[in-house]
């Protein structure tokens, strides 16, 4: 809303004016970011720690939720869980970089009495290479476990798709056959965060992931791992901060 201002007009008491302030040449409408997305472990319903107030949870559109769910299944003893996730990665020579937000969705239940799942997307944005032209963006690579146990929270498989002028679209850091494994361990405890719908909100790192040589960028292999320091076998370090919004089928 346009609010008039007074300002003087002259040098005797009571001389004002007033000026309505300009309207806005034209409306700019800005567009909705693209939703990441990323990867996440299985939650437990049960016994989860109840948390105080926090603020609202990301949005959760469950639009990747697997619609086929293996042959044989129950859908009332499904469940699609999506997440969203922000946090750091460091490998080789690269420092420490923020990831922009991860979103990874996939469905799990039993089938014949045995825990299943059904991987459904990943969603990522690309995140800057420091002091170069580079970008980096996590890609599936083909592989994910969320059952958690005592010793890790699940395990995925990522690669990661190197960009910039003149590399190849198949330049990437990791393959469907030799990808980037990570078996991330819990760093934090369990939270409920919403129960309607019901959201938890948990953090996970992995200290012990490798990560080979850049794969299929011609003749920027080299400067690439020259740039990154790969293959890297050791001091690397994941950390995801998620939140997991859960529905039923």
């Amino acid at each position: 809303m346009a609010v008039p201002v007074r300002v003087r007009s002259g040098a005797g008491p009571g001389s004002y004016r007033m000026i309505l302030p300009r309207p806005p040449d034209r409306l700019v409408r800005m567009k909705p970011s693209r939703l990441a997305a990323t990867f996440a472990a299985a939650t437990a319903l049960v016994g989860l720690a109840a948390a105080p107030a926090a603020a609202s949870p990301p949005e959760f559109s469950f639009a990747d939720c697997p619609t086929v769910l293996p042959a044989g299944a129950d859908p009332t003893k499904w469940r699609c869980e999506e997440m969203a996730a922000t946090g750091t990665i460091e490998f080789g020579t690269l420092p420490t970089v923020h990831l922009p937000m991860l979103r990874m969705t996939f469905a799990e239940g039993t089938l014949d009495g045995r825990f299943a799942q059904t991987f459904g997307a990943l969603r990522a944005e690309p995140v800057r290479i420091p002091r170069s032209h580079l970008s980096m963006e996590f890609q599936y690579g083909g592989f994910s476990d969320f059952q958690s146990n005592d010793q890790r929270m699940g395990e995925v498989h990522l690669k990661l798709a190197v960009k910039g002028f003149g590399l190849p679209s198949t330049c990437t850091i990791g393959t469907d056959a030799e990808p980037i494994r990570f078996v991330v361990k819990r760093q934090t405890p369990t939270e409920v965060v919403s129960t309607n719908p019901l959201v938890v909100r948990f953090s996970v790192t992995d200290t012990a992931f490798t990560v080979p040589r850049s794969s299929g960028c011609g003749p920027f292999s080299r400067m690439i791992d020259t740039r990154l320091g790969l293959p890297s076998a050791e001091g690397n370090s994941l950390v995801l901060h998620n939140r997991v919004g859960i529905r039923g089928y």
